[in-house]
């Protein structure tokens, strides 16, 4: 569970920024400042988000590394 949360980290936190907005809409009632809160809530999810895939190593980078074999032996 911990791995699935790990790989898609970004893409949850890009859609709990897209809908904190509307959330924070939906709860005007309970508080008054709710769709401002939900604003700031959205924007930190999606710098956090960006921060992540800024820092996080290409995983081709990682995967395929080089190698000195040539393109036919390699596809065998």
């Amino acid at each position: 569970m911990l791995q699935l949360v790990r790989r898609h980290l970004v893409a949850i936190l890009c859609l709990i920024g897209a809908l904190a907005p509307f959330i924070g809409m939906l709860l005007i009632d309970l508080f008054y400042y709710s769709t401002i809160c939900g604003w700031i809530l959205g924007f930190c999810c999606f710098v956090i988000s960006y921060i992540i895939v800024s820092k996080r190593p290409d995983e081709e980078d990682a995967t395929n590394s080089p190698t000195n074999k040539p393109i036919y032996k390699a596809i065998k």
